[in-house]
């Protein structure tokens, strides 16, 4: 079933954003058949290119593996390429050319509208369209990340641009909630009995969430420096997951009481202490037989910076359902490995083979890079009845569903052209998790140092040694059987 007619405007067309996910997915949802003859594409950017310039900036080769000549013919076809400085532009001559692919076309007045753009120019694009014509259809406006600085900056933008827009036209990114795993979260635990029964703090021992990355900053210096991994990484991605992980099952209006109920999560997210935060900074090190320097020696950061590149928090839920039961989150750049998972770690079993409980159970979703999920179990090793080993039953996403299954951006489009707001946060969510986060880096300690290459600051292993508990980055090593045969 085709979505709705629209025409699709990107702001910040010249952009990485733009290039390697917005065009890519447009172009896949073209080759699903999903889109009509009348969604013309209007790509804004402020390079003085041609039509052709354009089309080759994009360097869709290196982006669309395998492509099909009609589907990228198709896509092609659809772009309209419209420089224009935000600072120095003339606004009638940008409403003319929009209103000229508008006449082209002819058949729609709904309009979805991208902001690949940095925060600072969210409110000044905005005014200019609401210049546009939207009387007769819909208007949706997407905000890239991030929503804001801090909670009165991320007030402010709220406050500024509702002046001209309304929160049903609002869909602010958060593109972690795109992947499928992550969604996946959510039927885990609503569409499967043997799971919903025992979520909570009567059988969950504690949670934890990683995402960890072997870059460094690459060329987002400027920006990193000053935000560092707890703005980039644990204000939007890494609470997102804790809210889908905790929050209370939905009513029947879904999309609006997903919302609801994330934000309760972080309404009783308790504030946290010094003693709940690790901060770290990379050094120097290795990886992968390749040795890196420290982030103080990366092109674009200051040489006496202090922002951390490792974040590791333990959160409490002060609520019925989670109450005792500590999630510990991490994320950090020029780590060991690059993965991103949550475990969900069940109690001890006191009752096993001869009195042997083993090891505790594990839900492991893994949302990158072997998208999947797995369930560890206890079994008695042949020949010794008093031994309990625990194994994995295993399902592999891409090896069950082939690897074409849509990549984050591509489901986020689809959700805005759909006009579903259920991945995307609302402002109450933002304002909960900046206000979380203030707090946060008000009592932080001030990074310490870890060797790139490693898993982080040591004091992280302390933050759950105190507990008595330890990070699980090995995952048992066989498999009963895998899941993903079962079709």
């Amino acid at each position: 079933m085709k979505l709705e007619s629209q025409m699709i405007i990107i702001f910040g067309a010249t952009g990485d954003l733009s290039r390697r996910k917005l065009i890519p997915s447009l172009y896949y949802l073209i080759g699903k058949q999903l889109l009509t003859d009348c969604t013309p594409v209007v790509c804004i950017g402020r390079k003085n290119l041609t039509q052709q310039e354009f089309i080759k900036h994009l360097s869709v080769e290196q982006f669309i593996r395998n492509q099909d000549p009609q589907v990228m013919q198709d896509l092609i076809g659809r772009i309209t390429y419209l420089s224009f400085d935000m600072e120095s532009g003339n606004s009638d001559e940008f409403i003319d050319g929009v209103n000229d692919v508008q006449k082209k076309y002819g058949c729609t007045q709904n309009k979805l509208i991208y902001f690949a753009l940095p925060t600072s120019i969210f409110e000044q694009t905005v005014q200019l369209i609401n210049k546009l014509d939207s009387e007769n259809g819909w208007r949706r406006i997407v905000f890239e990340k991030p929503f804001g600085a801090d909670l009165a900056s991320a007030r402010r933008l709220d406050a500024n641009i509702r002046t001209f827009l309304g929160e049903d036209e609002i869909y602010r990114v958060d593109h972690y909630l795109g992947k499928e795993l992550v969604q996946n979260i959510l039927t885990l635990r609503f569409a499967n009995e043997i799971f919903s029964g025992v979520w909570g703090a009567h059988a969950i021992d504690h949670v934890q969430i990683t995402v960890s990355e072997t870059l460094g900053v690459e060329k987002r210096a400027g920006y990193y420096d000053k935000n560092g991994a707890v703005r980039d990484m644990i204000q939007n991605h890494l609470l997102q997951l804790l809210s889908f992980v905790a929050l209370e099952p939905p009513d029947d209006d879904v999309a609006e009481s997903l919302r609801d109920q994330a934000e309760a999560v972080m309404r009783d997210l308790q504030p946290l202490e010094e003693a709940d935060i690790v901060l770290g900074q990379y050094g120097s090190g290795v990886i992968d037989s390749e040795k890196v320097r420290a982030y103080r020696m990366e092109p674009g950061v200051a040489e006496n910076s202090t922002t951390e590149t490792y974040a590791a928090i333990r959160a409490h839920i002060n609520n019925d359902r989670w109450r005792g039961v500590p999630f510990y989150l991490r994320t950090g750049k020029r780590l060991r490995q690059r993965h991103a998972d949550i475990k969900i770690v069940f109690r001890q079993c006191v009752r096993g083979s001869g009195g042997n409980g083993g090891e505790p159970n594990l839900i492991i979703i893994r949302i990158q890079p072997d998208e999947g999920i797995a369930l560890a179990v206890n079994v008695q090793k042949p020949g010794e009845e008093d031994k309990t080993v625990s194994v994995l039953m295993d399902f592999c996403h891409h090896c069950h569903f082939g690897p074409n299954t849509p990549e984050a951006y591509e489901s986020i489009l689809r959700n805005v052209m759909e006009g579903d707001h259920s991945l995307f946060p609302r402002q109450d969510w933002i304002e909960s998790s900046w206000k979380y986060v203030d707090r946060l880096r008000a009592v932080a300690s001030a990074p310490t140092a870890y060797p790139a290459g490693s898993t982080g600051p040591e004091e992280a292993d302390a933050l759950l040694e105190a507990d008595g508990r330890r990070w699980l980055d090995e995952e048992p090593a066989a498999a009963v059987f895998s899941l993903s045969s079962l079709h």
